[in-house]
């Protein structure tokens, strides 16, 4: 069956006359959305209406939240949509529920918690595309890459999604050997602890892989903004940082990466919202995790850290800068 889903998902037709809507997590402007939304409506936009509603919760203080999901809720009861497609675990967390029990069919990507988390991920209307970090392939690519690739750091933020990313992939494990190389991974919400041991990592390590760090803050339990950590782990890190999302690549970022695509999750997405559209029920089509990745490079990283890549990975590549 799963296969078969697979196969649907590349060339799913589409029918006429019904309407999507498209509930962000965060907003346009953001990359991650923008580059999602580009991939919804390549895939469905000549066919149906596509509303898109900003949940805005990167911008919005969350006491402001409950109010703005009554908004969208009252504005999905006016569209009465054939089916619902959910970015990101925030647009999941406050809306799968409500569209479940009022008949909507779901479509959710970007979803890094699984049902401890999420509860609606066992409603027979929901199904999607868990977001899962490309452990195993970014290790391989690394040795690869790199002259000296024995020894990686892997360092996430302690939170809920990349606790379960880690658990589910690695059990209670925190140190282990993946393709050759040794992995330390380490989740932490301290800003001291986080920037430290990206500054001391070259004591250590080959190689730093981040994660998500959206839930750090400091001694004063001030948040830290992510891309200020960026900045200052650029600038100081002795060895090379990559990353398992491309918004983390770029200038005074990340070098790169086997990364999740937002494009791709979007595409994906959207072709499990054409089964749904077409006749099938959610429960009929399997939740599947991350299919594909891409690799992404800065071009000021591989100078700042001195990495070449090889003429065939180069030419698999894309380059943000």
């Amino acid at each position: 069956m799963r296969f078969l889903i697979l196969a649907l998902l590349l060339v799913s037709p589409l029918c006429f006359g019904k309407t999507v809507v498209v509930i962000e997590s965060y907003h346009d402007e953001y990359k991650w959305d923008a580059d999602y939304l580009r991939a919804i409506e390549s895939v469905l936009g000549a066919k149906y209406d596509i509303r898109v509603l900003a949940l805005d919760t990167k911008r919005l203080p969350k006491s402001e939240w409950p109010q703005k999901v009554a908004s969208i809720q009252q504005t999905v009861a006016e569209i009465k949509p054939d089916v619902a497609i959910l970015g990101d675990d925030n647009a999941f967390t406050l809306m799968a529920q409500h569209l479940a029990d009022n008949e909507i069919p779901v479509v959710f990507f970007g979803v890094n918690g699984g049902p401890d988390q999420h509860p609606a991920l066992t409603h027979p209307l929901v199904t999607g595309i868990l977001e899962r970090p490309f452990f195993a392939e970014n290790v391989r690519h690394m040795r690869k890459v790199l002259k000296q690739n024995e020894r990686f750091l892997v360092l996430m933020d302690d939170s809920p999604t990349m606790r379960n990313a880690v658990e589910e992939y690695f059990g209670d494990v925190r140190q282990t050997r993946l393709h050759g190389s040794h992995l330390d991974i380490v989740l932490t919400n301290d800003k001291d602890a986080w920037l430290n041991a990206v500054f001391t990592a070259h004591e250590r390590y080959d190689a730093i892989i981040v994660g998500t760090h959206h839930t750090i803050r400091d001694r004063n339990d001030k948040y830290i903004q992510p891309r200020d950590l960026m900045d200052q782990a650029f600038i100081r890190s002795q060895v090379p940082i990559f990353s398992f999302w491309d918004i983390f690549i770029g200038e005074n970022q990340g070098i790169g990466g086997f990364t999740v695509s937002a494009y791709q999750e979007g595409v994906t997405g959207a072709r499990l919202a054409s089964l749904i559209l077409n006749g099938l029920k959610p429960h009929q089509i399997p939740q599947i995790k991350s299919i594909s990745g891409h690799y992404v490079y800065s071009r000021s990283g591989m100078q700042h850290w001195n990495v070449a890549l090889s003429p065939l990975i180069a030419s698999q590549s894309s380059f943000v800068d």
